[in-house]
């Protein structure tokens, strides 16, 4: 276990600096382009992810779990034949319907960037393969370098371009130019492996495919159907409201979900070559699981509760007046998206399990409550209704998801729902001063000063009371 938090941090923190610069530059990038631009860039992302999570068919999944290198060489090359495949069949539909989609969406702008959708879906591809080769060779500090450049890069290149045009092009340049610099950094990192990434055979690759054939006949449709249920607000709030309510939305995501995700993408990886690891050997992972849920919990439970207090005051000050619905929104999701965060990274044990079927049905069901919601929330509803009643669907159906993965890994619900309450008493308490203070000033320069100063003494008690993670946090400090 203590490997395992070893790698965690190595994900998460990469270069300390670049990630400070990174979410420095946030607030810079927002105020020079519009809502309206934000929901156009939103938008674009969501199609391209959605088509980017099918380009490989889920096989890059599969990458870790062959117990010979030579095996998972054969999947790799697979992965690649698969992305060039899809991306030159994404690019003649995009090109023969980019109209018809800006017109449904009502976004004619959309339609011009279209254009781009083939190329992004082949980098994003290639960066999910590449990504999985060296999770399995342990790379981790790679992984992470290659992330923390996806992000400094496409924010400097936003800011260029929105200082000369401001438009969603400069967003989209962005976005690219991240996903380039990144494969920079893990191609670098993977040419001590070339020989061995040549060395492969279509029968062999043949004989990878059927074996885990699993992945594209379950994995695909639920990794599918997730991307689905990631991506299905952006697009339906655009078909009901316009891009400007898209671009508050993606932008209160984007916010919260930048320092968070770097926890639980990294998180998640690790777990996923931790649990494929103590499945070969012993196949008991219980404790595993037990501890990663504990420390997600600890870890999330907090911020996301000041976001609720605080939020609005927050994106106001930090990106403008203009942004204050932003703030809004991010109070309306947050419970939604702390389940999410502590459930996202233990979701990797299903595909451990092949359990790829039940996987799917949970994702089936997520997405239909949500376009349910959605179209009742958008026929009948305003935008914040809509998000209240989208947050509480959330919040129902992946806490299910949570708990049904701590059952079939043998973690005890009582032990799991005490551990929850506590942290979240622990985490009110310590905030009670916060709440007093937003009541009754509205100096927000004092507020965000007795926030810092609250969020270091929590995460101090949970520190001081997780001696391994203490000891982890101690051997990364005295090595920087």
């Amino acid at each position: 276990m203590s490997r395992f938090i070893t790698n965690v941090l190595k994900l998460v923190s990469g270069s300390v600096l670049a990630q400070a610069l990174g979410i420095i530059l946030i607030p810079i990038i927002i105020r020079l382009y519009t809502p309206g631009d934000y929901g156009v860039f939103q938008l674009f992302v969501s199609i391209s992810s959605i088509i980017a999570v099918m380009s490989c068919l889920s096989y890059q999944m599969a990458i870790l779990l062959p117990k010979k290198d030579e095996d998972a060489v054969n999947i790799f090359v697979l992965c690649i034949a698969l992305i060039f495949l899809i991306s030159f069949i994404t690019g003649v539909i995009f090109i023969l319907f980019s109209d018809l989609l800006g017109n449904i969406l009502k976004t004619p702008d959309l339609s011009q960037y279209l254009i781009f959708l083939p190329f992004v879906v082949l980098l994003n591809g290639i960066f999910l393969v590449l990504n999985n080769w060296m999770i399995r060779k342990t790379q981790f500090s790679g992984v992470a370098t290659a992330n923390v450049v996806n992000s400094f890069f496409s924010k400097i290149v936003q800011i260029g371009a929105g200082l000369n045009a401001v438009s969603a092009v400069g967003l989209i340049a962005g976005y690219i130019i991240g996903f380039l610099a990144s494969l920079y950094i893990m191609i670098r990192h993977i040419l001590a492996d070339w020989s061995l990434l040549l060395n492969y055979s279509l029968s062999e690759m043949k004989a990878m495919a059927i074996r885990y054939k699993r992945f594209p006949l379950f994995t695909t449709w639920t990794t599918l159907v997730n991307s689905l249920s990631n991506q299905v607000a952006p697009l339906m709030l655009a078909a009901f409201f316009g891009p400007t309510i898209v671009g508050f939305y993606s932008v209160a995501f984007m916010v919260i979900g930048m320092p968070m995700a770097l926890i639980g993408t990294a998180a998640a990886q690790v777990f996923f070559q931790k649990i494929s690891e103590v499945k070969n050997l012993s196949g008991n992972f219980q404790m595993v699981v037990e501890e990663m849920h504990q420390r997600l919990v600890s870890i999330g439970i907090f911020p996301f509760l000041i976001l609720m207090i605080i939020g609005e005051e927050l994106f106001a000050f930090m990106l403008g007046a203009e942004w204050s619905v932003a703030g809004q929104y991010v109070q309306i999701l947050a419970p939604w998206i702390f389940f999410v965060f502590i459930t996202s990274p233990l979701s990797t044990i299903l595909l451990v399990l092949e359990k790829q079927t039940v996987a799917l049905a949970f994702n089936l069901v997520i997405l239909v409550s949500r376009i349910i919601i959605l179209l009742v929330g958008g026929l009948f509803f305003n935008p914040i209704v809509t998000l209240i009643l989208f947050s509480i669907t959330g919040v129902l159906f992946i806490g299910l998801m949570n708990f049904y993965i701590l059952y079939i890994s043998g973690v005890s619900y009582s032990e799991t729902l005490k551990a929850l309450s506590i942290y979240l008493a622990l985490a009110f308490v310590i905030a009670i001063p916060i709440i007093i203070i937003r009541t009754f000033i509205v100096d927000i320069f004092i507020i965000l000063f007795i926030t810092g100063v609250i969020m270091l003494a929590y995460y101090m008690v949970i520190i001081y009371h997780d001696p391994l993670l203490k000891n982890e946090i101690g051997l990364l400090l005295n090595k920087k």
